[in-house]
């Protein structure tokens, strides 16, 4: 087990796509070494700053969370270990304002991974899980005891070997520094977990609103675009397109998130959040927009800037489509993010 590095792992729930990107530079005065972990949150290799500072893993959390606190007054999350997955771990059982350090002891670290859930490890969805448990394989422990032979037979040779690895609290990984990419995003977390695909498609038309008239008033255009799924037990499947030519048209983007759902083949999964993200950003003037002889995209097109100023003028979503004036509870888009580019 690795013990001579000090990894942090934040998470700002809720955190805008205007502050995101800002909050690097806070990050980057205590240690140089960040990955960003769209849409809200980041890895810290802050083993050559304790020294520094002279703090514990704990205090440079402690110190990140006063400057984040008093400079844009977001509350954080923050797990600190020896290493990326166990730094995570540690995070996941935080709630926002709240620090986990786990004790270096090699002992008190086995403790904390052994009473995990399977599901707790990093590359366990539910389908591997739903196997596991077939073997009566519930908690990290349980892993952890078995030989590495007989978990291969279980998992196959590679995945088998992986899980006995962070079973053990190995990960080799390291925090490559990466700033936000240049993309624009947002995100829609609903209050329980959702079954139903019309209330995601709802959430789904909502967040291609939000983009188009970010795209627009930033006057910008998109080549790619990308939909992030959030389940019950925070695994993610993410699945993106490059579209034809770049564009800004809250139709396209709304067409090509219903798509990237579709193929998804969601029947019964229980749904937590849904992300959108916008790529390959290029200023609007660059782009060029292929006319259609279809009058209903034209219309819209037309229509588009008209509903741009009324959102400037009176906020946004005064303007916005009946299928979610029906809606029971309109999406909201709770999380919104960009990274700078």
């Amino acid at each position: 087990m690795t013990r001579d590095r000090a990894i942090l792992h934040l998470r700002v729930p809720g955190v805008s796509f205007e502050v995101y990107g800002q909050l690097f530079s806070v990050l980057a005065d205590v240690s140089p070494v960040v990955q960003a972990l769209p849409p809200d949150g980041a890895l810290m290799d802050v083993t050559g700053a304790l020294g520094y500072f002279d703090r514990t893993p704990a205090g440079l959390a402690d110190l990140l969370q006063t400057r984040l606190l008093a400079r844009y007054g977001l509350t954080t999350a923050i797990g600190a270990g020896p290493n990326r997955m166990l730094a995570t771990m540690a995070a996941e059982t935080c709630t926002p304002g709240e620090v986990h350090a786990l004790d270096p002891d090699p002992a008190a670290i086995q403790a904390f991974l052994r009473a995990q859930p399977v599901e707790a490890l990093p590359g366990v969805g539910p389908v591997l899980a739903r196997s596991l448990r077939r073997y009566g394989i519930t908690y990290v422990a349980d892993l952890a005891d078995l030989p590495l032979a007989t978990l291969q037979r279980v998992a196959g040779a590679s995945t088998g070997r992986l899980l006995h690895q962070r079973a053990h609290g190995t990960d080799p990984r390291t925090v490559a520094p990466a700033g936000p990419p240049a993309s624009i995003a947002a995100t829609r977390r609903f209050e329980h977990d959702v079954l139903d695909p019309d209330q995601v498609r709802q959430a789904l038309l909502a967040l291609a609103g939000d983009l188009g008239a970010r795209l627009r008033t930033g006057a910008r255009s998109a080549r790619t675009v990308e939909l992030q799924v959030t389940y019950a037990d925070r695994s993610t499947t993410t699945r993106s397109r490059t579209l034809r030519e770049p564009t800004a048209h809250t139709p396209v983007l709304q067409d090509s998130l219903y798509a990237l759902f579709g193929v998804l083949g969601l029947q019964r999964a229980r749904i937590r959040a849904v992300t959108a993200r916008v790529g390959a950003l290029v200023a609007a003037e660059r782009a060029f927009v292929q006319l259609t002889l279809d009058a209903t995209t034209e219309d819209r097109r037309v229509l588009e800037p008209v509903i741009d100023r009324a959102a400037r003028r009176w906020g946004s979503g005064t303007v916005h489509p009946a299928a979610l004036t029906r809606a029971k509870t309109r999406p909201a888009v709770l999380a919104r993010h960009r990274a700078a580019p």
